[in-house]
């Protein structure tokens, strides 16, 4: 074979080569296009499945899907002197009831919770300025974000965060004005440690799909709008134990409407009614 046959087969090679790269990128792009519009018909599909069961969707569903694991940890269980110390510092008279749980001051008084967590309430209350907010005056406050769907102005909720993701019942629920903070209630979780490796979580989509197969709400015309989908972690004791003395905290979809709020196991899709 000579060079000018040789350089024409090559150059034959070359634009067959280009042709079905050419189709290739066609073919991505149809696709693309093809999972855009799957997409919409999937929420499509989805807000038809909850109407079925009573529901409405009023918010935006969350796209992301990250890779999250379950961890374990201790409910925070500190001393009520620590507690004073940091949440009533400028207490003069302090007496502590061991017994009973309680701490009384000439500024406030903490209580604990047998089951976890404690109240504090402020004598006088506390004020609120648009440099000092609630989470100024409690316990770790800078651990804790806002969870805006669930706090008005005479009850804000704050989420303790982890990893930027929130721990929807480790929380902080305040009772206040607009100018002062009378009490809040908190709990708090510490020494927390993943158990296993990340992994991909089910979607928003999946999760409302469940929940609208294990809800039904045909017959309430009130608490059947959803307000917020978002995902975080709620507390799993395992069946098989008879006692709590490993805690687990599973990734979850919340599904908040009006009255109540659903965790959906983002990795087997379980319903349960937020306590």
């Amino acid at each position: 074979m000579n060079w000018e046959t040789a350089k024409n087969w090559l150059i034959g090679l070359f634009l067959i080569l280009d042709a079905l790269l050419l189709w290739q990128l066609s073919s991505s792009r149809q696709l693309n296009n093809g999972y855009v519009e799957s997409k919409s018909d999937l929420l499509a599909n989805t807000k038809t499945l909850l109407a079925e069961h009573g529901l409405t969707l009023a918010t935006d569903v969350p796209s992301k899907q990250p890779e999250l694991s379950s961890f374990q940890a201790n409910v925070a269980t500190p001393s009520m002197k620590t507690l004073q110390q940091a949440v009533l510092p400028q207490a003069k008279h302090v007496q502590f009831a061991n017994d009973i749980g309680q701490t009384q001051t000439d500024v406030g008084q903490i209580v604990m919770s047998p089951a976890g967590g404690w109240q504090v309430t402020f004598v006088p209350p506390k004020p609120l300025t648009a440099q000092r907010n609630p989470l100024s005056y409690v316990y770790h406050g800078s651990e804790y974000e806002e969870d805006a769907v669930t706090s008005s102005p005479q009850q804000e909720t704050f989420l303790q965060s982890y990893k930027g993701y929130p721990i929807f019942d480790a929380r902080v629920v305040t009772s206040q004005t607009k100018r002062a903070l009378n009490t809040y209630t908190q709990s708090e979780l510490t020494s927390i440690v993943p158990t296993g490796s990340p992994k991909p979580v089910i979607s928003a989509l999946d999760a409302l799909d469940s929940l609208a197969n294990a809800v039904d709400k045909t017959d309430e015309t009130e608490n059947n709008r959803i307000l917020r989908v978002d995902i975080g972690f709620a507390r799993k004791v395992p069946l098989y134990q008879t006692g709590v003395a490993d805690n687990y905290w599973f990734p979850v979809w919340r599904v908040v409407t009006s009255n109540e709020s659903y965790y959906v196991n983002a990795f087997t899709g379980e319903v349960e009614i937020a306590p």
